[in-house]
């Protein structure tokens, strides 16, 4: 049975699409007096038919019908669009709205008769509460609407059908999803302006939007948008995440692959068709964001041997050829994620290529609890959202997204929104740090205080250790410093450096009598740290006692480099020694600062900067 217009536009997936097209309109300036020429292109994978009901909604309410003509553009089953239609209505009227599909090029007559080019965003929670408000008079919570929204969209309004309550299509979702392998809900629908951390990754994002928006209305050139990005951080930070949000914000296509897809079938010209494929895709869709995934398998064509080198250097010759600026590369822009940035070929990140590089950190306690409010909804208590960033030191944005999934879980199988409870069940346990050990950790960050600032290491910026440790970060404390960027580093600097990271184990040794395990066992450590500082001096720098170098990129050349010479080995040691004992002379100088400063970390968990100046200068 077909349903005529007044009752299609009465259904609660129109209703609910009709507050997105009007924040739209009312961006694009629809509402202002003059008439305008406006393409609104349709959220992806959506029908375009919901959107032409809802648009005709959007313009009867504000009166806006007898202003503006509205016109869709169809797109048949072999990709190609019906532009002739809209470019009639484009010629013959003043206020025209043009409803388009998402990753459908704008032929350029058409592109230059819109004054207005703007995105449609994805049906959000407050658009269904106030869809269900306004046709079923049914209160709904936000969070309600959160959950709906987890679920694949064509589902949703199925379960929502006429005399069913929100919380009986909750579980009739919950039900229809378990049966089958359960899917855990990522937020590609948000864009990256509402994706909590990412730091100057996200201003590189917000930029690149404003970017693409001006390549697309014709008023800049390609070659003036910073198109490429080379994205690294450790597994779990969400760049995958990243990357999609990037194409929501930006309102365009997304294409993902990866070399481990590319060489699924082995042989090297399949492997370069497959690349190329994929870039000629991600060409046909523009604009759009290609992510390219585990991008450190490509490999540094300076470290290829064996049998196998000549098939990974023209591996990477396509890689690069691909990158190059052709014509087809317009409107293609490139993510690249990596674990391992040092991995990855120097000519792969020149200009015109993977030329900008961003590092993702693990999300701070801030940013922690934004993920979980993003996973879990707003409506959760403040001091449960607290205690589980506190708890969750440590954990990447996927683990974070593991443990909302695992408390909607409890949730769903109770027939209910997420509580505190469900929050506090999935959380792990802080321990708290035993009076002796966290003795210990205030003289050990007081250490590098003082060491540090009798060297001019830098200024501190605060001084923290905690009273009870996440169980996926046993780290207790910290001291974090403002350092000056200098042009040219003499020796001294390095050798100040060297004996401040140590600082920490100087003072256990001065002030306990004792060491802890604190200042080693694992990658980033005080000696891992002093121990790779110690190397490059004596074999690149020239400030050891010889005048050998050696190439190194990374950490693990570094190693390398200690295991496979002892005599290196032993001059990192010599020099190690004499940088502690030099620490130690400054703590047994300056103990009672020590003391002071590690009793006033104890008492209050964490001072700043202008707190340890006081402290280590009473008399200023």
């Amino acid at each position: 049975m077909n349903m005529n217009f007044s009752e299609r536009a009465a259904t609660l997936e129109v209703t609910a699409c009709s507050y997105s097209v009007r924040k739209a309109l009312r961006k694009a300036g629809v509402f202002m007096r003059n008439e305008k020429a406006v393409g609104l292109i349709i959220p992806r994978d959506r029908e375009i038919e919901k959107y032409d009901d809802a648009l005709r909604n959007v313009l009867r309410a504000t009166k806006r019908s007898e202003l503006y003509a509205q016109c869709a553009v169809e797109v048949s089953h072999r990709g190609k669009a019906n532009w002739p239609q809209a470019a009639d209505i484009l010629k013959a009227k003043a206020g025209v709205v043009l409803l388009i599909p998402h990753g459908v090029a704008i032929p350029s007559d058409i592109r230059v008769s819109l004054d207005e080019v703007m995105q449609v965003e994805e049906i959000r929670p407050s658009h269904l509460v106030a869809a269900i408000k306004s046709l079923r008079r049914e209160p709904t919570t936000v969070e309600e609407a959160r959950l709906l929204l987890s679920y694949p969209q064509d589902l949703i309004f199925q379960a929502l059908r006429p005399g069913r309550s929100v919380q009986q299509a909750l579980a009739r979702l919950s039900d229809a999803v378990e049966a089958k392998a359960e899917r855990p809900p990522t937020p590609v629908s948000f864009g990256v302006e509402e994706l909590p951390g990412f730091g100057q990754a996200k201003e590189w994002a917000l930029d690149l939007a404003k970017d693409l928006r001006g390549w697309t209305h014709g008023s800049l050139a390609w070659s003036d948008i910073d198109c490429g990005l080379l994205l690294s951080g450790p597994p779990g930070t969400g760049k995958t995440m990243f990357a999609k949000a990037v194409a929501k914000t930006c309102g365009a296509a997304f294409v993902t692959a990866s070399c481990a897809t590319w060489q699924a079938k082995g042989h090297l010209g399949d492997f370069l068709a497959a690349m190329r494929k994929t870039f000629s895709e991600a060409a046909d869709k523009a604009p759009c964001i290609l992510f390219l995934d585990e991008f450190d398998a490509v490999g540094d064509r300076g470290k290829f041997t064996g049998d196998n080198a000549n098939y990974c250097v023209q591996v990477v010759n396509g890689i690069l050829e691909a990158l190059d600026g052709s014509p087809r590369r317009d409107g293609v822009v490139v993510i690249a994620a990596t674990n391992y940035p040092d991995a990855i070929d120097p000519a792969l990140r020149r200009p015109g290529r993977l030329d900008r590089h961003i590092k993702v950190e693990l999300p701070d306690h801030d940013a922690r609890k934004d993920i979980l409010t993003l996973h879990l909804g707003a409506a959760v208590s403040p001091d449960v959202l607290a205690y589980s960033a506190r708890a969750t030191r440590g954990y990447s944005g996927a683990a974070l997204a593991q443990l909302a999934r695992d408390a909607r879980k409890q949730a769903r199988r109770a027939r209910r929104s997420v509580t505190a409870d469900d929050i506090r069940a999935v959380t792990p346990s802080l321990m708290p740090l035993d009076p002796l050990t966290r003795r210990a950790a205030c003289v050990h960050e007081a250490g590098h205080a003082v060491v540090g600032t009798e060297l001019a290491y830098g200024e501190i910026a605060v001084i923290t250790v905690v009273r009870e440790v996440s169980p996926c970060d046993d780290s207790a404390g910290y001291v974090a410093w403002q350092c000056p960027k200098l042009h040219q580093r003499p020796r001294e600097s390095y050798a100040n450096e060297i004996a401040t990271v140590l600082g920490g184990r100087a003072a256990e040794e001065v002030v306990l009598g004792f060491v802890t395990d604190g200042s080693g066992g694992a990658n980033g450590s005080d000696l891992h740290r002093a121990a790779d500082i110690a190397t490059v001096m004596e074999a690149t720098l020239g400030m050891g006692h010889g005048l050998s170098y050696s190439h190194v990129r990374n950490s693990e050349d570094l190693e390398k480099l200690r295991r496979s010479d002892p005599v290196l080995r032993k001059r990192v040691e010599k020099l190690l020694n004499a940088e502690l004992e030099r620490a130690k002379e400054i703590v047994r100088n300056r103990r009672a600062d020590v003391e002071r400063l590690a009793k006033a970390v104890m008492e209050t968990e964490l001072l700043s900067g202008e707190e340890v100046r006081q402290l280590l200068n009473p008399r200023e």
